[in-house]
């Protein structure tokens, strides 16, 4: 990722002036965000400047010339625009350290003192850190007597000024940063030092921009500083959020598919498909079919006559050899299923078509086909008179005996179609 300058071009390490703001970019793929962004700024130029700016004072329109003298109580220097101070001197006629000023600084509607010490003496240059300041006010200081008795203490009064100069340096003051025409994120302490110093809450503040415009190929950044002082981009870096993985494909159905296989023959009669009776299947009720071996061809799909009784059920269908009387514990394969339905109350009962993974050779082996459930609820419905194939039909309790089913008719069995193929699947 690159911030540009208003040319289109890399802005990191070139110089620009902002008094009437310009608007750098930074270049992000639509709907990207940002885990991280760092911009550092720095003044491009640290050279001072001596001005001798025209007075404010108690000795009206007369201003020192280095020559003349002109006696000041107090005065005002005023350069017009926010610009970074860092030193004064002011000569006076007497010799230092018996007179002295105390000065102030104007800056964004407030005088305050100049830092560190707001009392200087007289006579030389007096430097200080670079302070932000469109005026400075001078009150002038004379040593204190008690009769005829110097106290040594500075006081208000009256100085004979020979010099009065202010010295600026070229470091930019007022320094914004904003999103577009966002009110500003960002506003330093002070001028830029000639040391970078990073844009603080550069990441939020394009993210929320991006969140508002989700389609902009670039965030824009608006800098302004008050003057026509340079400052140099030192280094931009940014990184791009992860994209998210792309969408896995889907794979083989969790579940069993609802058609049996081509050239499937039905192994078993059809049932009567007429009765109300049916037997419960939910998380402590489990029902099975009991069936002969599968002796021509291979098993390949199954089918139960059930009814769903909640909007969302979910369950398994397993098949086992038998172990005696009961299935064996360890399953041959399981196939999972779900019935949904928007009115349970009103639902009808449906075929529910498992289809076998891989088709089973079953030949000579007994088998049970059993139907649990893990949310939800179904009715498997049953029919009199169940062909010779269907050994037995049985139903479970929470985990107790398997018991044969006893209605309706002599011979119960549950409904259940079987597909085989008499040749195995390729």
């Amino acid at each position: 990722m690159t911030l540009l300058g208003p040319d289109g071009q890399p802005a990191k390490g070139r110089q620009f002036t902002a008094a009437n703001g310009i608007e750098l970019s930074v270049g992000v793929p639509p709907g990207r965000r940002l885990t991280s962004a760092r911009l550092r700024l720095a003044a491009a130029d640290g050279s001072v400047q001596t001005v001798q700016p025209a007075l404010q004072s108690d000795a009206g329109d007369k201003t020192p010339d280095g020559n003349a003298t002109v006696t000041l109580r107090w005065a005002t220097a005023d350069w017009g625009e926010e610009r970074a101070i860092v030193g004064l001197t002011v000569v006076a006629d007497g010799p230092p350290p018996r007179n002295g000023l105390r000065a102030r600084l104007f800056n964004r509607g407030s005088w305050l003192p100049v830092m560190p010490l707001d009392t200087l003496p007289t006579g030389s240059q007096q430097r200080f850190p670079p302070q932000s300041a469109s005026r400075l006010n001078a009150e002038m200081l004379v040593e204190g007597k008690v009769g005829d008795t110097a106290t040594g203490v500075l006081v208000p009064g009256p100085l004979a000024i020979k010099q009065f100069s202010i010295h600026l340096s070229q470091q930019p003051c007022g320094l914004t940063a904003a999103i577009a025409d966002e009110a500003p994120f960002f506003t330093p302490d002070g001028p830029l030092p000639l040391t970078p110093t990073e844009v603080s809450g550069l990441v939020r503040a394009l993210n929320r921009y991006r969140n508002d415009h989700p389609q902009a190929s670039s965030l824009p950044l608006r800098i302004r500083c008050a003057g026509q002082q340079a400052f140099i981009v030192s280094d931009f870096e940014a990184e791009l959020e992860a994209l998210p993985p792309p969408p896995t494909p889907p794979g083989p159905p969790v579940g069993p598919p609802d058609a049996p296989r081509p050239g499937e023959l039905a192994w078993l009669p059809e049932g009567a498909a007429s009765t109300g009776l049916a037997r419960l299947c939910d998380g402590r009720h489990t029902a099975a079919v009991v069936l002969a071996p599968v002796d021509s061809g291979e098993l390949s799909s199954v089918a139960l006559r059930l009814r769903a009784l909640g909007p969302r059920n979910r369950g398994q269908l397993s098949i086992h050899l038998a172990n005696g009387a009961h299935p064996q514990d360890t399953a041959l394969l399981s196939m999972d299923f779900e019935l949904v339905t928007t009115e349970p109350a009103a639902a009808a009962p449906v075929w529910l078509t498992a289809r076998l993974p891989t088709p089973q050779p079953l030949a000579g082996r007994t088998w049970w086909l059993v139907c649990r459930m893990s949310e939800g609820a179904v009715l498997w419905y049953a029919d009199p008179d169940r062909p010779p194939r269907v050994t037995d039909s049985r139903h479970q309790s929470a985990g107790g005996p398997w018991l044969p089913l006893e209605a309706p008719g002599d011979s119960p069995w549950l409904q259940l179609r079987v597909g085989v193929l008499d040749t195995p699947a390729a």
